[in-house]
């Protein structure tokens, strides 16, 4: 009789023993899988990082010719309030400083709110965002420039002591001219690459207006994600 309870006091032990030494592995496998997971996202971080740093050095680029342009065009309209063609010229070239300015540094902001150890949707998320801001600002500055370049060019002149208007009207009337035609034609060939059948050209003019870093940065959340469903 004592003989078997203590058969039974010493499969109890075992049993005690086992569960905990299968706590133990699996605190240590738990323990392990973190550790592996947050390798794996400072990697993956590591790797967007590096993808989005030509975008970074890119926003400062622009900042740094925004601020250029703001000081050419106070340059002139503060020299010549009398003359208005001048004045006028002077101010849109300090406008568009100042908008190569806010949209360089709203890019930078959204970047560096972008947490690289969080989840991927999460990553996904901000980085939308960030492609809609750079995509939309970058249109609405870069179409501006069909018609920028006659008060840039007028600045320029304006430099170097010659009225460009004043000597050549022309010059103005047929640049908006062209300006004109330029954005018709950028948005006849926007409308035209999303007709059916032509998802490809669209794709393609999508990715040139994100960027490479974006593109690519895009292209290795979406494999990251589909790896972790699988």
């Amino acid at each position: 009789m004592n003989g078997s309870k203590d058969m039974n006091a010493q499969s109890a032990m075992e049993l005690d023993d086992l569960k905990a030494a299968w706590k133990t592995l699996n605190d240590r496998l738990e323990m392990q899988a973190a550790q592996n997971d947050r390798m794996l996202r400072a990697d993956r971080g590591d790797r967007l990082r590096r993808m989005l740093r030509p975008l970074a050095w890119g926003q400062v680029v622009q900042i740094v010719f925004g601020s250029a342009c703001v000081l050419l065009g106070v340059g002139i309209w503060s020299s010549y309030r009398d003359n208005t063609h001048l004045f006028v010229a002077g101010l849109l070239v300090h406008l568009a400083g100042l908008a190569m300015i806010a949209l360089g540094v709203c890019v930078q902001v959204l970047l560096a709110r972008i947490d690289f150890a969080a989840p991927v949707l999460a990553i996904q998320r901000r980085l939308l965002r960030l492609r809609q801001v750079y995509v939309r600002g970058g249109l609405v500055v870069g179409l501006a420039w069909w018609f920028l370049w006659i008060p840039f060019l007028m600045v320029a002149f304006a430099y170097n002591g010659i009225d460009l208007y004043k000597h050549a009207p022309e010059v103005a009337w047929y640049g908006s001219a062209v300006g004109v035609l330029g954005l018709l034609a950028t948005w006849a060939l926007h409308r035209w690459s999303r007709a059916p059948g032509r998802e490809r050209l669209a794709g393609f003019i999508d990715a040139q207006l994100a960027g490479r870093s974006l593109t690519r940065a895009r292209r290795e959340l979406d494999e990251i994600a589909r790896f972790e469903q699988d």
